[in-house]
């Protein structure tokens, strides 16, 4: 399995430079500084590739899904989701073999963990038409591995993975600082990774704990260098210093992120990571 650790390119939506102008900038310029090479998909309908764009498994290997999430059904908003059933958005898909899942999904609530993979729950809801049996035993099909579910807190509607936990490599993951939300919901996460995973909690020390300190979770991973995303609170110093030290080979940075965590993600969400 591809593992963020194992990429080198990202691709960014062309849509990312009029939504969140000083991130996309920001990002290219760190991209470029450290050599990795940065690259646009042109013919998606927002910004938030992640969710759309299929899972890589091996080097010419991707795994493609339906994208129709419940959260873009309403009238206006149907026109931000992309049709990738059928798409061919760049020459590396043309050159690799697709297998085609036949669920609903996102991108973003897929996080590949060496030998596994993570999802929140909410998947099943999406593909009620199936048993949960059934929709587990074509995931585990497609992926060629165990996915590990999480409950999926409903105050959150994405329902997305990539909010909950980052690969740290090993048999290690990070997981948000969900205690200063929800106690009861991260004591069950902590439960469930526990049985597979050492899960590495981030924490952080301030007077005020700010409703956005989430975000950091949601970094971009490709190959030694990880981008962690700040926000201009107390809390920006201490998320590098946590990650560093739970990645101590590899190179973190901050990227100013708070255009897209107004809206609702961050780093992870606007970017495609994978090997050429």
């Amino acid at each position: 399995m591809i593992t963020d650790n194992l990429t080198n390119t990202v691709f960014l939506s062309e849509w990312l430079s009029g939504e969140c102008p000083v991130l996309y900038k920001s990002l290219k310029k760190a991209l470029k500084a450290n050599g990795v090479a940065c690259k646009n998909i042109g013919n998606g309908n927002d910004y938030w590739c992640r969710d759309y764009m299929p899972i890589q498994m091996e080097e010419k290997s991707f795994v493609l899904y339906k994208y129709n999430p419940d959260y873009l059904q309403a009238r206006h908003k149907r026109r931000f989701i992309t049709d990738v059933w059928n798409a061919k958005f760049i020459d590396l898909l043309l050159q690799s073999t697709i297998e085609r899942l036949d669920l609903t999904v996102d991108g973003g609530n897929v996080v590949k963990c060496g030998n596994h993979i993570v999802m929140t729950d909410k998947v099943f809801a999406e593909n009620s038409d199936k048993s949960p049996n059934e929709v587990r035993r074509m995931l585990d099909e497609a992926f060629q591995c165990e996915v590990v579910f999480l409950p999926w807190d409903k105050s959150e509607k994405c329902g997305h993975s990539d909010g909950i936990v980052h690969y740290a490599g090993g048999n290690r993951v990070l997981m948000t600082n969900y205690d200063d939300f929800d106690a009861a919901f991260a004591k069950e996460y902590r439960r469930i990774l526990e049985r597979y995973f050492d899960v590495i909690p981030l924490k952080y020390n301030v007077k005020q704990k700010h409703k956005r300190s989430w975000a950091y979770i949601n970094f971009l991973q490709v190959g030694k260098l990880v981008l962690v995303p700040q926000l201009g609170i107390p809390e920006d110093e201490q998320a590098l210093q946590q990650i560093q030290t739970a990645l101590p080979q590899c190179k973190v940075e901050g990227v100013p992120t708070l255009e897209a965590v107004r809206k609702g993600g961050a780093l992870n969400c606007v970017s495609w990571n994978v090997r050429i």
